[in-house]
């Protein structure tokens, strides 16, 4: 089954022939530390090289982030409740599990725990994700550091984009949106006694409330991934003012392309970051603006500091020589 999930989801992005799949690599958390010693220079593995230290910075911060807001979550809602309710375990449990804060940070944690996988696909398409039906594991195409990504620095920048989506569960809550309007659909043809006219008439409808709806939460997703995927940037260590310019690119490359002014698809109808993630001066502005405040600079005695000490630890000679 995860298999042919894997295909599909390669097959999204153009990797669709036996010697592309054979060309695809995958890297696990730590194996960036050996990536490069056996004069492997070519260029996907100096690729790969870079999404696994930067992957794995990226995910070990978000995983402290989600920790973090989770035990404050508990905290702010446990204050709020009266004795007789902190007393009872059970009643303490129901009461936790209803509320929205503590069960979006309880699931962000559940998809953020366990070893992560870094994948990097073969495509002319430039692309990066994280799939909710393949957990834990960041995809990255060729074409994105070909056509954007110049640093490790930019590419922090997109992989904590992809990851807040993740934490912030947009992917759910599109699903959900989804799901909402297509049971209605069906409970209006079971219920029309036009002989589906009417039904006609509201699901043309609903189908523009769902276009309206679905642009404004597309928006609202994008905005609030890009506030939390800066902070992340800024905690694994990585210039966020310099990370910002890999969107001033992709906008530029929209533009230049016109499929900004047009809204067309344009990598033969597959699976493009700017389909999900449609770039503008806009967000790269804002995103330049939030640099001043999310910054390395910020978290130099917490996160970045701890980072750095884990990962000098890392690539430290082991005490029986390598043997």
């Amino acid at each position: 089954m995860e298999s042919k999930l894997l295909e599909t989801t390669l097959a999204s992005v153009g990797c669709t022939s036996p010697e592309d799949r054979e060309k695809v690599l995958i890297a696990r958390e730590g194996e960036w530390r050996n990536m490069l010693s056996k004069q492997q220079t070519h260029g996907r593995m100096v690729m790969m090289h870079n999404a696994s230290i930067v992957g794995e910075k990226i995910v070990t911060v978000a995983q402290s982030y989600v920790k973090d807001k989770l035990m404050d979550a508990v905290k702010d809602a446990t204050d709020r409740m009266p004795p007789e309710v902190l007393e009872n375990e059970r009643l303490l449990y129901d009461a936790l599990e209803m509320n929205e804060e503590v069960d979006l940070w309880t699931k962000a944690r559940r998809s953020m725990e366990g070893p992560w996988r870094f994948i990097l696909i073969p495509s002319p398409i430039p692309n990066a994700f994280v799939s909710e039906i393949l957990p834990h594991r960041i995809f990255m195409t060729t074409a994105l550091f070909e056509a954007f990504v110049e640093s490790q620095d930019e590419l922090a920048l997109v992989l904590g984009h992809e990851i807040s989506h993740l934490i912030l569960g947009h992917s759910s809550a599109r699903n959900s949106l989804e799901t909402s309007f297509r049971t209605i659909e069906i409970l209006l043809l079971s219920l029309d006694p036009s002989e589906g006219l009417l039904s006609l008439a509201f699901m043309s409808f609903l189908a523009s409330c769902r276009s309206a709806i679905g642009a404004v939460q597309s928006r609202e997703n994008e905005r609030s991934a890009d506030e939390l995927g800066i902070k992340l940037t800024a905690m694994a260590c990585y210039d966020t003012q310099a990370a910002s310019h890999v969107f001033y690119k992709m906008h530029k490359h929209n533009v230049e392309s016109g499929m900004e002014s047009s809204k067309k698809v344009g990598w033969s109808g597959l699976s493009s970051l700017f389909d999900s993630h449609p770039p503008s001066e806009e967000r790269f502005r804002a995103l330049l603006e939030e640099s001043r405040e999310e910054n390395r600079e910020k978290y130099s005695e917490t996160s970045c500091a701890s980072l750095k000490k884990i990962f000098l630890n890392a690539i430290k000679p082991s005490s029986d020589g390598g043997n």
